[in-house]
């Protein structure tokens, strides 16, 4: 077996395949699995992993218990994992070993070559990469080897203090293991925010980004669109292949009957998002529930697809029926087909990088708070239909083709990118930017988002010296002055705000005054070149994403479509915003995945004329009827 990183995509012995996986201790052994080795319990859980269409499968060693305090590698251990992996080979499934296990489930484990948890130091650097290195010499011929993670998220055990640490422990990882075996793909295995799973620095370094996602939302709309935007955001619009490491809850936290719908969910979001694969946290509950850190961490204990006696729960049959549909869309020549996005979103340069004065992401929170405008920005336009990819700032080209470039709720740029924006409104583009300047106790009063504001929206400053903004709080009444796409000059929408929002003033030079907020314009129009600018003081985005609920999605993703009409871009969406749609399409046929992000039952428009080739969905008279959380794959073309 043999994989790579091809393009956007990881292939499998030279052909794509949904990595479909699970991560894997035993059912009854747990995390003691090496040291109390029982084969027949491997065997068992290979066959039920088999039983419901397990294709990969992420493997740990846990160091202590494969090197001594003096640094030897237990041969006897190395032969078990040997044994484990041409059994998954012998069933087609994939390992994928994880070499650096120093966290596990609510506790830090000793690593016997860095005792005092200094993962980035020389002496533990080199341990790392000889114990890296031994482990892939045995295995690298082995039946069912199918990639190398470096570390079950190492940066609980520590957080490198600048990107060079991490990189170098990456580095010297991956070439230790290259040097030995070529021929399968290796990743970071850390947490989302760390360095080791930002795309433009491991890029070269590991052949995949690997998300471990656990998000928490109070709206299910939201939170079910979430996924599908951190897998664009960790994608970088396409240029680095995505497999979603990890993500599920414990149907100790939540109902079962929800946690089966969500899994489904969620691998179709992977699926139609063209992450190469998606490994559920975890295979089984385990029954020992005073062994550690079980003892303390109760949530643990029942993660899995297979209850603690081995039977499989509503998840593992949705696992199921997902691997079922899975063989029949590939059947169909799933391989062959692209995603294409019709609108770009640029990610801020402070959610991924570090800039001096400007460390915006540990302001607000972390990775997920800083980046929320720009996921909320990605549900927005798919809801409205423009299929959306994201971009990281520096990253932007002046030349990208896609007729719609949004840079949502943006505190500020890099001075370079708003020349970027210009040329591509000149170039013929839409390009909206709106503006955070405050949003409950997060205010960024000593900023300013631009340079350029009369060169690219064709206004100048007016806030009075010192003030913090202009202060928008309770109901805002948002209203068009101009036609804006498909939308009427008059059109309004009521935001009912959660916290005060501060906004820049401005007078418009040589823009026309596009939309008011309360009466006072609000949101500006200039033309460039052979587009249009369009700025927005109001940072609809980020107003939205801090909102707790909110019972109606049509009218912002009516503004949205506007938007997208404007740029020239022709919507794919159902008549319900709720249900999120996809298209992925070789030119001539393809397949439109409707993916409902509801936990109720809804009934929705198909987006495209066609044939219900999979989901749980129903389909009468030109709508899907769909259960919670449920999916419909139309065929067309």
């Amino acid at each position: 077996m043999r994989t790579e990183a091809r393009g956007n995509l990881v292939v499998t012995d030279g052909s794509f395949r949904f990595l479909l996986g699970v991560n894997y201790w035993p059912r009854r052994t747990n995390i003691r699995m090496w040291r109390d080795w029982d084969e027949g319990a491997l065997l068992e859980d290979i066959n039920a992993m088999k039983s419901i269409g397990v294709r990969a499968v992420r493997l740990f060693l846990l160091d202590q218990d494969f090197v001594s305090s003096s640094g030897d590698v237990d041969q006897r251990q190395l032969e078990r994992l040997r044994w484990l992996l041409d059994r998954l080979g012998d069933n087609n499934i994939a390992g994928f070993v994880t070499l650096l296990v120093g966290h596990m489930s609510g506790r830090n484990w000793g690593i016997p070559w860095a005792p005092d948890n200094d993962i980035y130091s020389p002496k533990a650097v080199e341990g790392a990469a000889s114990f890296a290195r031994q482990v892939a010499e045995r295995v690298r011929d082995s039946r069912g080897l199918g990639g190398w993670i470096l570390s079950n998220e190492m940066s609980l055990v520590r957080r490198a203090s600048r990107p060079e640490e991490e990189l170098t422990l990456l580095r010297a990882v991956r070439q230790a293991i290259s040097s030995v075996d070529s021929g399968h793909v290796f990743s970071a295995g850390d947490v989302p925010d760390s360095y080791g799973q930002t795309p433009h620095l491991v890029r070269g370094i590991t052949d995949y980004v690997g998300p471990h996602l656990y998000l928490y939302d109070s709206d299910p709309v939201r939170h079910g669109y979430l996924y599908s935007g951190m897998l664009e955001l960790f994608s970088d619009d396409g240029q680095s292949p995505v497999i979603l490491e990890e993500f599920g809850f414990s149907s100790l936290q939540y109902s079962e009957a929800d946690r089966a719908a969500f899994i489904y969910e969620a691998l179709y979001a992977a699926l139609a998002h063209r992450a190469s694969g998606a490994f559920v946290w975890c295979f089984s509950d385990f029954p020992d529930e005073a062994d550690t850190p079980y003892l303390w961490r109760p949530l643990e204990l029942g993660f899995g697809l297979f209850d603690r006696d081995g039977r499989p729960k509503p998840s593992a049959e949705s696992f199921r029926r997902f691997s079922r549909e899975l063989e029949a869309l590939e059947g169909l020549g799933l391989e062959g087909l692209r995603r294409s996005s019709k609108a770009l979103i640029v990610a801020p340069f402070y959610v991924f990088g570090e800039y001096q004065f400007a460390d915006y992401r540990r302001w607000a929170g972390g990775l997920y708070q800083v980046a929320r405008p720009t996921l909320l920005a990605h549900q927005l336009l798919t809801m409205a239909g423009a299929q959306a990819s994201i971009r990281y700032e520096p990253e932007l080209r002046e030349d990208d083709p896609r007729k719609l470039v949004m840079f949502p709720s943006t505190i500020s740029g890099l001075t370079v990118t708003w020349r970027r924006l210009l040329r591509l409104a000149e170039g013929g583009r839409l390009v909206y930017v709106s503006l955070l300047r405050g949003l409950g106790q997060m205010v960024f009063m000593h900023e300013s988002a631009t340079h350029m504001w009369g060169e690219l929206f064709g206004v100048e400053p007016a806030l009075r010296v010192g003030s913090p903004g202009v202060r928008l709080e309770g109901s805002v009444r948002l209203r068009l002055e101009a036609d804006l796409g498909d939308l009427r000059a008059g059109h309004e929408v009521t935001v009912g705000l959660q916290q005060p929002v501060l906004t820049y003033d401005v007078r418009p030079v040589d823009a026309e005054v596009m939309a008011t907020a309360n009466g006072r314009p609000i949101a500006f129009a200039a033309r460039r070149g052979g587009g249009r600018m369009i700025l927005s003081l109001f940072p609809l985005e980020a107003v939205l994403a801090d909102l707790y609920y909110v019972s109606d999605w049509s009218p912002y993703a009516a503004l949205y479509r506007a938007l997208a009409v404007q740029a020239g871009v022709e919507p794919t969406a159902s008549d319900d915003p709720r249900v999120e749609v996809q298209v992925l399409s070789d030119g001539s046929r393809g397949l439109a995945f409707m993916i409902s992000h509801w936990p109720g039952e809804l009934t929705a428009s198909l987006p495209v004329k066609g044939d219900l080739v999979a989901g749980n969905s129903q389909v009468r008279e030109g709508k899907a009827v769909m259960p919670p959380r449920g999916v419909a794959v139309i065929r067309f073309g």
